[in-house]
This record gives C-alpha cells, sequence and structure tokens, in this order.
C-alpha cells in the first residue's frame, strides 16, 4: 500500500481520514450492491418457480430462503457500517419478517408449551404445528365441518419434547443419526437400533402418563364398547411430506396398553425407512417432534382411500376410490390389491370400476388386536362399497377439497352398521406430465410381460434384482430394477438407488405409491408373474404404458422421461407463495415518501429496496463533504475550460509519477469516460441568445445569492473503474451524476440531481422541465420540486448505461446558462424539440423562435 501512503504526503492526517472514510463507505456499498442483485436473482427465480413451470421441492425452498435471509443480514449491517446507528431498527424489523418466515416453514417453530393431551373437538388444523397435521385436520374435520370423524384425542409435540427432555435423549439421538451413511443400508439398521433401543428403555414420566390414562378414561366413559388405535402424527406429516407409512400404528388397543404403545410409536420415528426419509428429504430430526393420535377403532366392513383427483391421470377430471375388505391396514402397506372406482368429478356418475381378488381380510379382535380372515369365495371378487355409499363418500371428499382449496388423499371406512367414518385427509401430490416426445418405434422390441397399474409413470432401465423383504435390500445394486411381492415398507430406502420399481400385488393408494410419486421413480404394480422376471436380466419397465421390456433401451426412457409440473393448489406450491408473500413484494416505492422508513418495510424486498436508496445516498453524502479533495486527487486537463479534480478510490496514482495533471484519454473509470465523452463532443458552449429581461434576470438572482462559497467551489469527481460521482459547478447551477457500469444490469444506475442557476425562478423551473422530457425520453424516471430536479434510471446493461451518460454529457453542457433565454414556455418548447433532434431522441418539430 506504499502507493496509498504516497497520495497523503504534505496533505495532513485530516486528508487521510477523509479518503479513508470514503474508501471504506465504497467498500460497503459494493457489497450492498452485491448482496442485492444476489437477493433480487433468488427471489426473481422463486417467483419463476412459483408460476408452475419447473419441478421444485423443500429443498429448494430452503436453500433459496437461507441465501435471501444471509444476503438481506448482510446488506443490513453493511448500511449500518455506512451510515451509523440511524439504520439499526432495520435489524429489529428484519427479525419481525424472519419470524414469520419460521412459522410458515415446516420444523422452523419452537415446540410450545401446550396440554399433554388435546380432545380432537378442540382441535384445527391451525393447531398443526402442536399436534401434528394429521390430529390437526382430524379435529378441523370433525369440530369445523361437522363430518363423521371417530372420537379421539391428541398427545402433544410439547409431551414428546418432555419425553425427550425428561430422559436427556436428544443429544445422544443427533450424535448417532450424524455419525450415518444413508446410502449404507447397513449404517441405517446400525443407528435405527440404537435409537430405538434409547427411546424403548426410556420411562414416560409420570406426569405425561397420567395425562394419556385421564384422557383415555374420559373416552371410554363416553364410549365405553371401543378400542383405540394409536397413530403417529409428526409435525411436518402430512403436509409438504407424506411420511406415507414411515411410523408405527397400533390397532385395537387396549386401554392399559396406551402407554408403552404411546413409547412405541415415538420408537418408530427411528426405524431405517423413516430415518431415510427425513434426511432424503434434507430434515432436521430435531425438528420433527412427534405427536401421537389416539382414536376410537372403527369395525370396518370396507375401508380405503379415495383421492379427489387421480395423480396418475390427472386430465380425466375423475375421482379415484380404493377399497377392500375389512380394515384399510390391507391397503395401505400393499398386502392387497384393491378394487377401483373411478367417478366422475362433473356429474358424480360411475365411469369405471376395476374389481380386484380379495382373498383375505383384517379384521378386529374379540377382545382386542386384529386378526386375519378369509373371505367367503363367493364375495372375493364382488365390490367392497355398494353405489350409495360410493355415491356419499364421493360428495363428502369433494365437500373437503372445497374446504381445504387443493386435492385431497383422504382415508375412509365404513362400519359393519353401514356408518361411514374419515380416519385421515391430507394433500395429494399431483404430477401432470407435460407432452412427451414421440418414443422410438418400439414394434422389435421384445414383450417380457405387460398389465398392472402405473403408479408412476416414466421408464427405468436395468438389472433386475428381487427382495423379498428388507432382509434382501443391502445387496441391491445402483441402477438396479427392483422388484418385490408387494410393496414393503423398506422399498423407501433405496429409492435414491434404483431406475424403476415393480411390485407383483398393490394399488395406486399404498403408501409406498405415494413415495414413488414423491421420488418420482417409474413404478408398476399389481404385475402378475413380476417374481418371474429373471433375477440379473437386462430389462426396461415402461410404467408409463405398462410393458416390461428385455433389454435396456435409453432412447425409450429419455422418451418416456417426463417433465412433470406440479398443480399450482398442492402444498408445495402454497409453501412457496406463503413464503414469497415475506419475501417479494414492494410497499417502499417512493423515497421522498415520508413513509420511506425502516419501520415501514414489511418484507426482505422492502429492506433490500430501503438499503439500496439509502446507500447511494450515504455514498453521495460522502463524496461531496468529502474534505480536503483538491489536496488528495489529480486535476484532469482537457478542452473544456472546466476545473476538475478527480479522486480514484481503486487506483495506484504513483503509476502518473508525481504528475497532478491527467489529460481526458486517460481516464480510467468506464461511466465517467462516458460522460466525458458527451461532454467533450458537445464541447464548451456559447452563452444562449438573451434579451435585456434574461439578462436582468441573472443579475437579480446574483446579487441576491451574492458570492457564496458553494457557487465558488470547483469541480470534481470520485471514481473507480465502474463507479462514478461526479460534482459539475458550472456558473449559478449545479448538476451531481452518479453512476454505477458493472456487468451485472442489477447493480446498475445512473443518478442526476440538477439544482438553481443564474436567472429567476421561472425561468430556472422552465429548465428543469425541459431537462426533464428530454430525460423522460430516455427512460429516466423524475421527482423534481422547484428548480430541483433528481432523476434516475436503474437496472440498464452496462452498453445502455454508458450510452446514457454520453448522451447526459451533451446534455449538461447543451443546458448549461439556457436558463438565461427561457423567458415563455413555448420558447422551452421549441429548444426540448431541437435539442431532442441532435440528440437523436425525436425529429425536430419546431420552428427557430
Amino acid at each position: 500500500m506504499k502507493w496509498f501512503r504516497n497520495i497523503f504526503q504534505n496533505t495532513g492526517d485530516d486528508s487521510e481520514e477523509a479518503l479513508k472514510a470514503i474508501r471504506d463507505k465504497f467498500t460497503s456499498f459494493l457489497t450492498i450492491l452485491d448482496k442485492n442483485n444476489q437477493v433480487l436473482k433468488v427471489t426473481s427465480d422463486m417467483e419463476e418457480k412459483s408460476q408452475g413451470e419447473y419441478l421444485f421441492d423443500i429443498n429448494y425452498i430452503r436453500t433459496s430462503l437461507s441465501e435471501i435471509r444471509s444476503g438481506v443480514g448482510e446488506i443490513i449491517e453493511k448500511l449500518i457500517a455506512m451510515g451509523g446507528k440511524r439504520y439499526e431498527s432495520l435489524r429489529s424489523q428484519y427479525g419481525v419478517i424472519d419470524s414469520e418466515v419460521s412459522t410458515i416453514l415446516p420444523g422452523d417453530q419452537p415446540i410450545g408449551e401446550d396440554d399433554f393431551t388435546i380432545p380432537f373437538e378442540r382441535l384445527g388444523r391451525e393447531r398443526a404445528f402442536s399436534v401434528g397435521s394429521k390430529n390437526a385436520q382430524l379435529g378441523e374435520m370433525k369440530s369445523k365441518l361437522d363430518l363423521p370423524v371417530p372420537e379421539g384425542f391428541a398427545i402433544s409435540a410439547w409431551a414428546y419434547k418432555h419425553f425427550v427432555d425428561a430422559n436427556d435423549l436428544q443429544a445422544r439421538i443427533s450424535q448417532r443419526i450424524n455419525s450415518l451413511d444413508i446410502k449404507r443400508y447397513d449404517d441405517l439398521v446400525r443407528v435405527s437400533e440404537e435409537i430405538r433401543t434409547m427411546v424403548t428403555l426410556s420411562p414416560v414420566p409420570e406426569d405425561l402418563a397420567e395425562a394419556i390414562r385421564k384422557s383415555h378414561a374420559e373416552l371410554t366413559e363416553r364410549f365405553p364398547s371401543i378400542g383405540f388405535s394409536l397413530r403417529s402424527s409428526a409435525i411436518g406429516e402430512d403436509t409438504l411430506f407424506s411420511f406415507a407409512g414411515q411410523y408405527a400404528t397400533f390397532l385395537n388397543v387396549q386401554g392399559n396398553e396406551l402407554v408403552d404403545r404411546y413409547r412405541e410409536v415415538l420408537s418408530s420415528k427411528f426405524t431405517p425407512k423413516a430415518i431415510y426419509y427425513f434426511l432424503s428429504h434434507a430434515l432436521s430430526e430435531s425438528e420433527l417432534a412427534m405427536s401421537v393420535g389416539c382414536m376410537g377403532m372403527v369395525d370396518a366392513a370396507a375401508s380405503g382411500v379415495i383421492y379427489t383427483l387421480d395423480p396418475v391421470h390427472p386430465e380425466d377430471e375423475c375421482l379415484l376410490v380404493n377399497s377392500i375388505y375389512g380394515l384399510g391396514k390391507y391397503l395401505v402397506d400393499g398386502t392387497l390389491t384393491p378394487d377401483i372406482f373411478r367417478v366422475s368429478r362433473k356429474d358424480r356418475l360411475l365411469k369405471e370400476s376395476h374389481l380386484a381378488k380379495k382373498p383375505v381380510r383384517l379384521t378386529m379382535k374379540a377382545g382386542w388386536g386384529t386378526v386375519e380372515e378369509p373371505v367367503p369365495e363367493s364375495e372375493q371378487e364382488s365390490a367392497s362399497i355398494g353405489e350409495e355409499p360410493l355415491r356419499l363418500l364421493t360428495d363428502i371428499a369433494l365437500h373437503i377439497e372445497e374446504h381445504y382449496g387443493c386435492p385431497q388423499d383422504i382415508e375412509w371406512a365404513i362400519d359393519r352398521r353401514g356408518r361411514l367414518f374419515l380416519l385421515q385427509t391430507r394433500p395429494l401430490r399431483i404430477m401432470e406430465a407435460k407432452p412427451s416426445p414421440e418414443p422410438p418405434d418400439i414394434s422389435k422390441l421384445e414383450v417380457m410381460m405387460s398389465g398392472g397399474t402405473t403408479v408412476c409413470r416414466g421408464a427405468g432401465g436395468g438389472q433386475v434384482f428381487h427382495a423379498a423383504s428388507s432382509r434382501d435390500l443391502p445387496g441391491v445394486p445402483e441402477g438396479a430394477v427392483l422388484v418385490a411381492p408387494n410393496p414393503f415398507p423398506g422399498l423407501i430406502t433405496m429409492m435414491g438407488r434404483v431406475s424403476a420399481l415393480v411390485t407383483a400385488v398393490g394399488g395406486v393408494a399404498s403408501h409406498m405409491a405415494t413415495l414413488a410419486r414423491e421420488y418420482r421413480i417409474p413404478t408398476l404394480v399389481g404385475v402378475k408373474g413380476a417374481r418371474e422376471l429373471p433375477a440379473g436380466r437386462l430389462v426396461t419397465v415402461d410404467a408409463t404404458d405398462g410393458v416390461i421390456y428385455m433389454g435396456v433401451h435409453p432412447e425409450l426412457i429419455a422418451a418416456r422421461r417426463p417433465e412433470y409440473e406440479f398443480f399450482s393448489n398442492t402444498a408445495i406450491f402454497n409453501l412457496l407463495e406463503q413464503v414469497l408473500a415475506k419475501v417479494s413484494p414492494l410497499n417502499l416505492l417512493d423515497p421522498a415518501d415520508t413513509n420511506f422508513t425502516p419501520e415501514n418495510c414489511w418484507t426482505f424486498h422492502d429492506i433490500t429496496r430501503f438499503a439500496h436508496q439509502k446507500a447511494m445516498e450515504e455514498m453521495f453524502f460522502e463524496a461531496r463533504n468529502m474534505e480536503h479533495k483538491e489536496r488528495i486527487g489529480l486535476q484532469l486537463k482537457s478542452d473544456i475550460p472546466l476545473p476538475m479534480d478527480i479522486i480514484y478510490i481503486d487506483q495506484d496514482i504513483s503509476k502518473y509519477k508525481g504528475r497532478r495533471l491527467v489529460s481526458d484519454d486517460e481516464i480510467v473509470s468506464v461511466p465517467m469516460k462516458a460522460l466525458w465523452s458527451g461532454v467533450s463532443q458537445e464541447g464548451w458552449p456559447a452563452p444562449p441568445p438573451v434579451n435585456l429581461g434574461g439578462f436582468m434576470s441573472v443579475m437579480a438572482t446574483h446579487m441576491i445569492k451574492g458570492e457564496r462559497e458553494e457557487f465558488l467551489q470547483k469541480s470534481f469527481a470520485i471514481l473507480s473503474r465502474e463507479y462514478m460521482v461526479l460534482s459539475l459547478q458550472m456558473g449559478y447551477h449545479f448538476t451531481t451524476i452518479e453512476a454505477m457500469c458493472a456487468e451485472e444490469a442489477s447493480k446498475n444506475y445512473i443518478r442526476m440531481q440538477y439544482k438553481e442557476g443564474g436567472a429567476s425562478l421561472d425561468r430556472r423551473v422552465r429548465r428543469i422541465r425541459l431537462i426533464m422530457d428530454i430525460l423522460s425520453e430516455m427512460g429516466f424516471e423524475h421527482s423534481s420540486k422547484g428548480d430541483f430536479l433528481d432523476s434516475m434510471i436503474t437496472h440498464q446493461d452496462c452498453r445502455a448505461i454508458a450510452d446514457k451518460l454520453h448522451l447526459l454529457g451533451r446534455i449538461t453542457m447543451m443546458t448549461k446558462q439556457l436558463d438565461m433565454a427561457l423567458p415563455n414556455d413555448s420558447i422551452a418548447r421549441w429548444y426540448t424539440e431541437d435539442f431532442m433532434k441532435k440528440l437523436g431522441l425525436k425529429k425536430n418539430s419546431g420552428g427557430r423562435p
């Protein structure tokens, strides 16, 4: 930094401090511009994603929001560094916005103190962050929609936290989670066993156990003949993330078993499949507190799942009903292939039905627990649900969809007395495939087998690998076509490895089917003969058409690769829109407005807008008020008789070898060079023709102003390679031009302030209007009052900025002392038209005055 010290020789410490201050501010200013640019780019990308044209997930939202939070935080700190304590209130405003964002993102909310148990009738969907979405939606349907939901209560997330804290589990759990490699199945099993052992050996605190027993006793007093199910309702489950089938469910539980079964549900949060799921979605285990639902059992004659829109073929505008005999467990775990009914959303008529053979059913055991029993042969291929219940189920499902505003995945059961009950509702993940390119000629491909039900469209190819249970999963090779007898839960742990899934039984409503669509794995279920596919054989599974071909066919796989677009009303889009509502709206528009304050920043965009504006003002103020400018810079040597000091804040001026004078062709600042080229082209203007009135106006103004010190100041420019603050003092008017000309258009701007003059106020105002009209043709926006003009243009590429600066240099020379020649509006209009013609902005339409 020897060159830096050299410029201070014989200038004194005050000069050194002055330049150091402006250099520090300029560094902060550049950081603000950079971070503002980054934040706006990320925001723009999020807005583009929200239009539904691109695929994204929760990781994208989290990553984007993290960049925005970090960028806005740094912008605030740099503005405080530039301007001091008057901007510190931005920190608290940032905190308000950030906390609002945190309440939107799953897992970001702290667990608030709550009751250990809460009856369903006291719950609504607004309680999802304390009892999980599953419990909250049951409460919503029961208490607000008056729909048939079994009696029950939620065991809250606060209860889970109490259990974890009382047994000092969190640090030990996190240590083990952080140690594993989810790509290794044996690692998942090891960590899972360690954590589940810790949980099951930990006692349920007595106050929590007593609350569970008390709530159970109150229910059995009102409904003495019912048994209970215990089901997970983890925070984040059944929202953006299905967690389908990841946690334990216990059916027809005795009252004296509730506390132990509750602990087992908590333990199921750490099965290999559940750990894989939350880690593969970049979720933090500590954010997923486990609430549990205790609900009265339905002695089901039939049960199933209704999708209010077909997730594979949404364009058909049909509801999709999957149904089996008995309890629904055999449907969602893939044990049975269900009956399928397609019902028109428009007229609610049955369009299509496919009846499956249903040889067994799961029923409630006399006393407690469940039992599998055979279905009479005469009923095995009969419809498991009648037309009237199907019609009622359709009506209720569409009512629920209307209430929530998006397609729903609803579990239901009909008891032996014919009463319909709703057991769950959650957002249905819908993917609509855009038109794919025409597939290659497949007429010569050898078909190995066909049929089954498409769960997720697309195609994948690789070696056939058979897995009958989770014990077989460690051997699954990368890129395999995984074939299983049924959609057993552990298959999720392989979804990051396989190219396609095939099962011998199953339907589109199983938990595995939900997960396959979530992971976008081409999947066929219910494929007869699937277990006969030769292990190790190379095949291609065309899940779109339901065909398995001999050999791997990359062209077919590429053609079948669907470019999915999510329906804009699904949960992930709703989340993005909620986040964007706190990020992108701009409420602060006019810097001159009295509401342009930190306290009125209601979004991150407001903060960046406020900070960008104030950073420019801070930079401008520092440059204008810098002391001893003439002692620490260079002097511009030019044909223009305009004394000019130049101060470089990013150049080594020792290269000038002690010279104080530099020529205009030695200017190394892009914006200054562009502007000065316009000044030089126009040249120093001769005084405009004035009459006696103009001369007297100038004399009167001169006498009023006197020889004020500011009118005697020399012009100066503070420059870097991409930045310029130029202060011109020409006669009795001042022009200040600030500009940034960088590669990123979002950083760039020109700001010109123009004030006063030598003539009377009316003539000076006419000159301001003339300049405004010309600059408006160039795209500038203005703030004007009397003979003061503040004009600005932003977000132009460097070439456009340079072109406009060149014209601005010419305009500056054209309008010098012009106020003296503007006695009326008609002459001002003539000059305006004449200047625009000379500048190439529009044709002249007037004659010489």
